[in-house]
């Protein structure tokens, strides 16, 4: 687990923070009605206008997407002082979108949002300080940031206080006081609170892990978008199939972690599908899954599936067609997401919980390669 905590620090800026692309199935939208007045009342300068529109514009949401759009519009109700405008900017400096990436700009911004006690705004900017991205690295910072957006009510905050303790960053490893600061997250039903904390009681050494409620919060998490609990809940419930499941729910949650491109998910189902281990045995959509797996995750999981491609392509018939197939599958599933949100509950003014945010998975395929083999 510590390796995988390692790099999910490394990633704390991913609040508001992480490339974003906007689920969409169809061609984007042309303007609809109501959108001329929208429009007339944000150039008037109201900020509830400029946050709408500019949301609107950001996930092409009745009228065709456009970030450079979306960013003026931030810029707009940011320029008036708005808090929530101000964090939204400075997510879009942070990643480059619609604006050219400049972190120091976003520290800017974050820092404005910050002053007018934004919770989001303070673990924002305690991230890049934790990365030294864009402003000097400073952990003291950072974690006055995160404690004072704790105090606020933040369970990402408490999360990221969490890791730090285990980690020893800009603190002494306590795993005592980490394992409280995720336990305050999961009462504040944090995702990533509930992930490290079902990951730190199922690996802690010397630890009797409860792996019944390890997989519960796992679910939690995995309800709440994150990706990595996708992975490890169906990672879990594959190692463990006596642990109560729904049928399929290990798969379930593999395919969606795949989909949200977390190549050891689509690794281990190739090991599955190989095997016929939960699903039928199917040599050539092993070979597919291995080959999605190989292009989603670059040399490092080349490497790591290579063997299986190559044996594998000694008895499938039409390695070709297979390969397509994956190059087609990965077409509709793009990104490499932090987060993928299926539930149509969207902030009306920044729709964060529409969009998939891009990250690097941990770094755990040689331990999931091992668990499922």
């Amino acid at each position: 687990m510590r390796r995988d905590l390692v790099f999910l620090l490394s990633a704390l800026c991913l609040l508001n923070t992480v490339t974003a692309e906007v689920k969409r199935d169809s061609t984007p939208e042309e303007p609809q009605a109501g959108v001329t007045e929208l429009q007339t009342k944000a150039g008037q300068g109201f900020i509830k206008q400029e946050l709408e529109l500019a949301a609107d514009y950001f996930a092409g949401r009745g009228v065709p997407r456009d970030l450079s759009q979306a960013a003026y519009w931030y810029r707009k109700a940011a320029d008036q002082g708005n808090p929530t405008a101000q964090v939204d900017l400075g997510y879009m400096y942070t990643v480059g979108m619609g604006v050219s990436r400049d972190t120091a700009e976003a520290a800017k911004w974050y820092r404005r949002a910050a002053s007018s006690n934004s919770p989001d705004a303070k673990v924002n900017l305690a991230t890049l300080y934790m990365r030294g991205d864009g402003v000097k690295r400073d952990n003291a910072e950072a974690l006055r940031l995160l404690n004072s957006a704790a105090e606020k009510g933040s369970g990402r905050a408490d999360a990221y206080l969490g890791l730090a303790n285990y980690l020893g960053s800009g603190a002494p490893i306590d795993h005592a006081a980490a394992e409280a600061w995720f336990k305050k997250g999961v009462k504040q039903h944090d995702p990533e609170a509930e992930y490290f904390l079902a990951t730190m009681d199922a690996e802690e050494p010397g630890r009797a892990p409860d792996l019944a409620r390890d997989a519960d919060l796992l679910r939690l998490s995995a309800a709440g978008g994150y990706v990595a609990a996708m992975h490890g809940l169906g990672l879990l419930l594959v190692n463990h199939p006596g642990l109560p499941q729904d049928k399929d729910e290990a798969t379930n949650a593999l395919e969606s972690a795949a989909s949200g491109g977390y190549w050891q998910s689509s690794a281990v189902l190739g090991m599955l599908t190989r095997d016929g281990r939960l699903v039928p045995q199917d040599q050539r959509a092993a070979y597919r899954w291995f080959r999605i797996a190989a292009l989603q995750g670059g040399s490092r999981a080349e490497s790591y599936v290579h063997s299986e491609l190559k044996r594998l392509a000694t008895s499938v018939a039409e390695t070709a067609s297979a390969e397509q197939e994956a190059e087609a599958w990965l077409q509709l599933h793009p990104n490499r997401d932090l987060f993928v949100f299926k539930n149509e509950i969207n902030p009306k003014y920044f729709p964060i919980q529409e969009v998939y945010a891009t990250a690097q998975a941990p770094n755990a395929e040689k331990k999931a390669g091992q668990q499922t083999e």
